[in-house]
């Protein structure tokens, strides 16, 4: 007698819950996605007991038809898709037909709905079982509340886990969708208690502030990019605005949310060397595409999917995230922080400019009549010519100032040359030796002096580590002999030594012979270190020559960098502040400090009282 029997229905819909029901939020999810589908405007969301106890969704859609209600149980019963072809292009959040069949089998479900010119009805569906079919009220959209969730499956509830990371989970979900649809109107309910509600005006940035605040929404950068297969649109946030993870790297694509491990690295690439290590930037982006250059089915939830022509989208991405920063100016300000006992009612906030009170008062402000202040150390001419030399002496020579014997320690009546990335800038003076104090008409600047070379330096020695012919030819060459487990490693990366700059040849069985090396490996033993070198390439699984190049050029530029405490004359700290409004990015060392910040005149007048507000 055969063994192979299929199994019942009702079997069947509890092992697909397991894959679609994971937990509430995956609930919330599904249901939420409907709603988009069926074109609601206003959704309405309310959750007890984080799920456990009810969830329930209203929203003003289109409805289902009377003559649809026995199919809305059934496994693989949708609206959404007819052919097999369609699979290759889904244009709606929602496809399998799996949502309701799969909660209805572990959960207690009352769906309340009518269409346009059809029959309202009400239905109670509990454990895999019709319980009711009633008629409903006229309301056009729908009504679905869920209740009891896994009361029949009691082993799943051992794996749900504390009802707070629950409830974070149905927020980060709700969140995600009122991002991708600032034009739906989103409101979330815990217990009787409004967690969030945004407008449906369609206003992307009204919605970042209603659910991130207004640090971050008056710190966002619009991006704007298209090729002839993407297109790609939202919210950057400038660099001093940090996390501490990338899961607040929001990614849709057709407004659809995604995970995507390499679209998120081309967003951190892009952020590259203007935040700190360990620190990740927030965005929020929709990336709208053919639906045939997309996979969604890839697994139950729908987050994962496959792209074609990948490469072309991560560039395009990369590209434009670096043109949104590179085309703003990224210096921080310092805000004056209102004491918790004084009590200020916020206005509405007016997205189209960034700080609308400051500007009023820089239009305002009249700047001082400049001085000559005494702020620098008399010191011998010799010590001042040995404090600060110019990085890019090398490579652009230029000619000394002369100053006469008797004119002032500081002097400055001509404006430094127009820059691209930093703003006119005065420099005032120097504070313990480490920042240099300058000012104009907004207010004033502070800039640390080792992080400002740093970035200089950082931009001249990875430009210039590597180059064609430059190197330093060895009149014995050197021989280095490996295990037979590096051999093979070491054949396979000759290519990437080589454009490192090493001229390396395989010269025995186990034996390299090195017979010119990069100028950039200035050491007292420069054979101990190629050696060190390849044996760091070996033992790298994806070894990638800008990575190393990046490595090296941060650390050289830190090691040869003028360090605090080291006082620098008027020359020497215009030739400085010249340097740095030269690099491609100014704002930060290569680290992700600021290299400068900004205190408006306004914060100023505010901390002295001059200003009550």
């Amino acid at each position: 007698m055969g063994q192979i029997h299929v199994l019942p229905a009702h079997i069947q819909n509890k092992i697909a819950a397991g894959e679609v029901v994971e937990r509430p939020s995956s609930i919330v999810k599904e249901i939420v996605e409907n709603s988009l589908d069926a074109h609601s405007t206003v959704i309405e969301v309310f959750i007890k007991n984080s799920g456990m106890e009810s969830i329930k969704v209203v929203d003003n859609g289109r409805g289902i038809d009377y003559e649809d209600r026995t199919l809305l149980f059934e496994r693989h019963a949708t609206s959404k898709i007819d052919t097999a072809y369609e699979l290759f292009e889904i244009r709606s959040l929602g496809f399998r037909g799996e949502a309701l069949a799969s909660i209805g089998a572990v959960a207690k479900v009352t769906l309340e709905s009518m269409r346009e010119d059809s029959t309202p009805f009400k239905i109670v569906y509990a454990g895999g079982k019709y319980d009711e079919d009633t008629v409903w009220h006229e309301r056009r959209g729908t009504i679905i509340e869920i209740e009891d969730l896994f009361f029949n499956t009691p082993a799943r509830l051992k794996y749900i886990k504390n009802l707070r990371t629950e409830a974070g989970k149905i927020i980060d979900i709700m969140q995600r969708m009122a991002l991708n649809y600032p034009n739906v109107s989103f409101r979330l309910v815990f217990d009787g208690k409004d967690r969030f509600k945004t407008t449906g005006n369609g206003n992307l940035k009204e919605v970042i502030n209603i659910l991130y605040g207004i640090q971050v929404s008056s710190n966002t950068l619009e991006v704007q990019a298209e090729s002839p297969d993407y297109k790609i649109e939202g919210y950057i946030v400038r660099p001093e605005v940090t996390r501490s993870n990338r899961n607040y790297i929001n990614l849709s694509i057709n407004h659809r949310h995604v995970r995507h491990f390499k679209l998120s690295e081309s967003i951190i690439n892009a952020y590259h060397t203007l935040q700190p290590k360990e620190k990740y930037p927030l965005a929020f982006l929709n990336i709208t595409m053919d639906p045939k250059l997309i996979d969604v089915n890839v697994h139950p939830s729908k987050v994962e999917v496959k792209l074609s022509k990948e490469t072309e989208l991560l560039k395009l991405t990369e590209r434009a995230v670096k043109e949104a920063l590179m085309e703003t100016e990224l210096i921080p300000e310092v805000e004056h922080k209102t004491p918790k006992s004084e009590k200020n009612e916020q206005t509405a906030m007016d997205f189209t400019a960034r700080h609308e009170q400051i500007r009023e008062h820089i239009d305002s402000y009249t700047p001082p009549v400049r001085q000559t202040p005494e702020t620098f150390k008399e010191r011998p001419e010799q010590e001042q010519k040995s404090a600060y030399t110019n990085p890019f002496q090398e490579a652009r020579p230029a000619q000394k100032e002369s100053a006469p014997k008797d004119a002032p320690a500081y002097v400055y009546n001509e404006p430094l040359p127009k820059k691209e990335k930093l703003p006119y800038l005065e420099i005032i003076g120097q504070l313990h030796g480490t920042y240099i104090i300058m000012q104009n008409e907004t207010g004033m600047y502070l800039m640390d002096q080792h992080a400002a070379q740093e970035r200089i330096k950082y931009e001249y020695i990875y430009a210039n580590i590597i180059k064609e012919n430059d190197g330093i030819p060895l009149l014995i060459p050197y021989t280095f002999e490996f295990s037979f487990d590096d051999v093979i490693t070491i054949d396979e990366k000759l290519d990437e030594l080589q454009s490192l700059g090493f001229d390396i040849e395989k010269s025995g069985v186990k034996q390299y012979t090195v017979s010119r090396y990069p100028s950039w490996i200035k050491a007292k033993n420069p054979e101990e270190d190629i050696n060190d070198l390849i044996e760091f390439i070996t033992e790298t699984d994806n070894f990638d020559v800008n990575k190393y190049r990046e490595e090296m050029s941060i650390m050289m530029s830190c090691k040869q960098s003028i360090k605090a405490n080291h006082y620098l004359d008027k020359n020497q700290m215009t030739a400085l502040l010249k340097e740095l409004g030269k690099c491609a990015s100014p704002y930060t060392c290569p680290h992700g400090r600021p290299v400068i910040i900004h205190m408006t005149t306004y914060e100023i007048e505010r901390l002295f009282n001059r200003i009550m507000k």
